[in-house]
C-alpha cells in the first residue's frame, strides 16, 4: 500500500486484518518508498497486488503506476488505485496507465468495509492465479 495519510494507511489496515489476519500488509508513504522496497524485493517475494493512493507527494499515483509499467516484474503485479477524488479524468488516466480498478476512498467504516471486500475479492483472485500461473 503506497499512502501518503497515516489515517488512510490505519483505517485500511484495521479493517483488512479484520478479514484478513494472516495477509500482511506492506505500508509505504510515497511513490520514492514503494520503487525502494520493490527494487530489493525478491521476484518471489512481491507483492500480489499494490494499492496506490491518486495524491501521493514526491510521485503521484499515476506517474507511479507509468514507471511500474516499464519494470519487466513490477508491471505483471496487479494495481488498484484510490483517491478522495472520483472524477472521471482520474479513473481514465489511471486505467490507461494500467490500474485494474480505482476506488473512491471510503467515508465511513461500512464503506471502509464494503471497500476491503471488493479488494479482497481482486486479492483471492490474483492470489491464486499466482499460486497456479
Amino acid at each position: 500500500m503506497a499512502e501518503d495519510d497515516p489515517d488512510d494507511q490505519d483505517a485500511f489496515c484495521e479493517a483488512w486484518a479484520q478479514l484478513n489476519p494472516h495477509v500482511f500488509v506492506k505500508t509505504v508513504s510515497d511513490g520514492i518508498e514503494l520503487f525502494g522496497y520493490l527494487d530489493i524485493c525478491p521476484d518471489y517475494a512481491l507483492p500480489a497486488l499494490i494499492l496506490i493512493d491518486f495524491k501521493m507527494p514526491l510521485v503521484s499515483g499515476p506517474e507511479a503506476l507509468q514507471k511500474l509499467a516499464f519494470h519487466p516484474s513490477h508491471s505483471r503485479i496487479p494495481k488498484l488505485v484510490w483517491s478522495s477524488s472520483d472524477r472521471s479524468k482520474d479513473i481514465e488516466v489511471c486505467k490507461k496507465l494500467g490500474a485494474l480498478n480505482y476506488f473512491k476512498k471510503p467515508a465511513t467504516l461500512d464503506e471502509m468495509d464494503e471497500l476491503i471486500g471488493r479488494i479482497n475479492q481482486i486479492f483471492i483472485a490474483q492470489f491464486n492465479h499466482r499460486r497456479t500461473g
